[in-house]
């Protein structure tokens, strides 16, 4: 059973990779400035957090972490979408915030990293990963159809 729940991870794990690297391509591409930072802030995100469950800590040390770096993307997301005007951004800003409420209460029940009954709560997660990322390329598509509008027309 366990293994089943490791090649579910693996899969979900390169999905999101995949899915992260489309959504910052489309944002370097066809986005603006906003779309950028919001890229970026995801990418130094999952970097960030991916590896922190192989830090020497505790299991609660390491959800303290994870916690403080989803609610500093958080912030970045909310950078981005008020300076440059952006609701694609917004959505990523929500999904941000959820997932460290999330974050939060899962520690509050002081849980930890290693059980595997708490595959629902990786699943929850995993969901509002895929949120960001299409909103950021949502954002970006949107950026590029409101560039096209803006192009002049040639004849």
């Amino acid at each position: 059973m366990e293994q089943i729940f490791l090649i579910a991870n693996w899969i979900d794990f390169i999905a999101q990779i995949l899915l992260m690297a489309a959504a910052s391509v489309a944002a370097w591409r066809w986005g603006r400035q906003g779309v950028r930072i919001a890229a970026a802030v995801n990418v130094f995100a999952f970097v960030l957090t991916s590896p922190v469950v192989l830090l020497p800590f505790g299991d609660q040390g390491r959800m303290w972490l994870t916690c403080s770096l989803d609610l500093l993307a958080a912030a970045g997301f909310l950078y981005a979408a008020a300076r440059y005007n952006s609701l694609w951004i917004g959505v990523a800003v929500l999904a941000q915030g959820v997932q460290a409420a999330i974050d939060v209460i899962y520690v509050g029940q002081g849980s930890s990293f290693t059980r595997i009954h708490h595959f629902m709560f990786g699943a929850v997660e995993n969901a509002f990963t895929y949120v960001i990322q299409i909103a950021i390329l949502g954002a970006a598509l949107a950026d590029r159809r409101r560039l096209a509008l803006q192009a002049p027309v040639r004849v």
